[in-house]
């Protein structure tokens, strides 16, 4: 062949593959997965309580806020935790019957022919939005709501985990053990009873309602029965999808990393690889999420990735407004493909959350960084905290804060900071919060090695100063703080609790 023309075919294979890279995502077809801005997780417990069985007054509970908002899809959990139910079932008995505490009004409602999933399916439909059962598949609130604890845990203790040890946390004594087959054929028989009596879009498998799955140490020998279990769940929704002449979807919330899906027993890279799901959702209360990862594996696959924003994140409880428009923002320059909501309550009438005004204002713009940044005044970027617990034994494994100060050591911490403020940014000021804070202590702090100085007490265990924007990279910001001086006047420990970036604009 010609070398001109064996050059040419090669340059124009390097400029096609290059093309694909740039592009990087499957091309969407009439058979891919819907994308979404903004998907509504509800707890269908709060909603429904708050409504006092008013089956008007839960209808606008639950789909009133979302009117006209960016919400494309809801996410509904029947409030039971998945291992009872709030509904008409066959398979799982009806929460607080074992302890006789029945609802009488979700009877009522039940009689009446409003089952809930009914109900839930048909006012989404009316309103054009998609909505998925969520199932919390482990969920542990009946090791202290009894209510929730069903007949099946009394009666087969060996199909529980019991209090085990997975690192400094102790797992929930009414954990189930996925090892066990009883288990999982439990929890495929609930959903496929789901899908055979209600409409439903798609199914989201909670795995972060919640970890641990295995005995401690026999999480990445037993994770391909998760995979299977999911597997399984894939395959009946293909059935049903081909029943009702539209496809139905699969959507899982996991870990925020991949190292903590694989601590989990998560195979979340197989379950994309297989096309086993369509939407990866992450994280569950934490704030620092690596989307990237993710986004990686999914986006050849045509897979969506969308980072949990939580109802209080890392000890803040409820979420101020400023730190949820910053963590969004931080979210969508990530790549996310849209954002999830847990933990959100903005309905405003007797609101036991006391949550709503704000967070229905916010659902017309968190779906659009660009709407987003222009209208929220204030932003609060922060470093992450948090520790492992009983139900997450593997999140927060990133977090250093809360962290004790060793005088004359430094401490590195990260501030993921994704937004440009070097534009239209009026001020910004950088808050500590310290525990036993004395008059007399001595700290220092840079970022990027860069001296921050000006520093003025802001209150109890607090203190702040102003920083120029061109102090904070966008991007992961190094922070370091170093107790220089410990005054004699406490030897409790100086406990570094909180760094917090205020952006006015």
């Amino acid at each position: 062949m010609n070398l001109s023309l064996v050059v040419r075919f090669t340059l124009l294979a390097l400029v096609s593959s290059s093309m694909a890279a740039v592009a990087g995502a499957a091309e969407p077809g009439p058979d891919s997965p819907k994308r979404y801005r903004v998907i509504f997780n509800s707890d269908g417990h709060g909603v429904f309580k708050d409504a006092k069985g008013d089956l008007d007054q839960w209808i606008a509970n639950l789909f009133g806020p979302l009117e006209n908002s960016h919400v494309d899809a809801l996410f509904w959990c029947d409030g039971s935790g998945g291992n009872t139910a709030n509904y008409d079932s066959r398979v799982l008995e009806r929460t607080g019957a074992r302890v006789g505490k029945a609802d009488p009004k979700l009877q009522a409602l039940i009689d009446q022919g409003n089952d809930p999933p009914r109900v839930v399916v048909r006012e989404a439909h009316k309103r054009k939005l998609d909505v998925f059962y969520s199932f919390r598949i482990n969920d542990i609130h009946d090791s202290f709501i009894l209510s929730e604890q069903p007949t099946f845990k009394i009666k087969h203790p060996e199909w529980l985990l019991g209090k085990k040890k997975y690192g400094a946390v102790t797992s929930y004594p009414t954990a189930l053990n996925f090892a066990v087959k009883e288990v999982r054929d439990l929890k495929f028989r609930a959903i496929e009873e789901i899908f055979t009596k209600y409409d439903f879009d798609g199914l989201e498998v909670d795995f972060l309602r919640g970890a641990p799955y295995f005995l401690p140490g026999t999480e990445k020998k037993n994770a391909p029965l998760l995979t299977e279990l999911v597997s399984r769940y894939h395959r009946l929704l293909q059935q049903q999808s081909k029943k009702r002449g539209r496809r139905l979807q699969l959507a899982v919330r996991v870990d925020e990393s991949l190292d903590a899906c694989g601590r989990d027993g998560f195979e979340v890279a197989k379950w994309i690889e297989r096309g086993l799901v369509d939407h990866v959702i992450l994280g569950s209360g934490v704030i620092d999420i690596e989307i990237a990862q993710f986004r990686k594996l999914a986006r050849p696959r045509g897979v969506h990735v969308y980072p949990c924003l939580y109802g209080w994140p890392s000890r803040y409880s409820p979420i101020p407004r400023k730190l949820a428009a910053a963590i969004a923002l931080n979210y969508w320059q990530q790549g996310a493909d849209g954002i999830y909501l847990f933990n959100w309550f903005p309905h405003t009438l007797d609101n036991s959350e006391q949550t709503g005004p704000w967070m229905a204002s916010m659902l017309d713009r968190i779906g659009d960084p660009a709407g987003l940044r222009a209208s929220e005044p204030e932003l609060m970027f922060v470093v992450d905290r948090g520790r492992p617990a009983g139900e997450y034994p593997s999140n927060w494994l990133h977090c250093i804060l809360p962290k004790a100060l060793e005088p004359g050591r430094p401490l590195g911490l990260r501030l993921r900071v994704r937004e440009d403020l070097t534009r239209k940014t009026k001020s910004l000021t950088l808050r500590l919060q310290v525990d036993n804070l004395q008059a007399g202590d001595r700290i220092t702090v840079t970022i990027g090695d860069k001296p921050v100085t000006g520093w003025k007490s802001a209150g109890k265990d607090r203190l702040e100063t102003s920083v120029s924007p061109s102090l904070i990279a966008r991007g992961d910001n190094l922070v370091k703080l170093v107790l220089v001086k410990q005054a004699k006047t406490s030897k409790a420990a100086r406990v570094a609790r909180a760094v917090e970036l205020d952006v006015r604009r």
